[in-house]
């Protein structure tokens, strides 16, 4: 399969060749869940620690990123973001 096809089918670039929601969604989820792993007070690989605030802004931003109807699941789910 052509390389762009592969890209557009897993959602990382839209046809405009422009980085799409859901890739950008999978980094900030693929945070969460290393800042959950690793726990406050810890470093990330980059050196960044890990604090209450981070998290918050992290969950805002996905929350942003995400579409009326993810968000709408996710609180009929009480997941939190």
């Amino acid at each position: 399969m052509h390389p762009r096809k592969q890209l557009i089918e897993d959602g990382i670039i839209n046809e405009n060749k422009q980085i799409s929601r859901i890739y950008i969604s999978k980094f900030y989820k693929e945070q969460l869940a290393k800042f959950d792993k690793l726990g406050i007070g810890k470093l990330t690989e980059n050196g960044i620690i890990i604090t209450p605030e981070l998290i918050a802004i992290t969950k805002k931003r996905l929350n942003q990123l995400q579409s009326f109807k993810e968000r709408r699941k996710v609180g009929e789910n009480n997941e939190a973001v």
